[in-house]
């Protein structure tokens, strides 16, 4: 294979999950993974913490994720 189609074949966007696992800290996933367990905190609360975490995920990534 050439390298130019390596290049091509190589993924350079991470998933919603592997970015925020990329950027936090153990615990800091571990009290996110929590959070997303947790019925009683909204979407909306959990993207305020991410966002001022610096990582900029939609509500509805959330919301979806939170439902699977």
């Amino acid at each position: 294979m050439s390298k130019f189609k390596e290049a091509l074949s190589v993924k350079r966007t991470l998933s919603a999950q592997d970015k925020i696992k990329a950027t936090l800290d153990p615990d800091s996933y571990k009290d996110f993974m929590s959070a997303m367990d947790d019925p009683g905190l909204s979407a909306g609360a959990i993207h305020r913490a991410l966002k001022d975490l610096g990582i900029e995920i939609s509500v509805m990534t959330i919301q979806r994720w939170r439902q699977k």
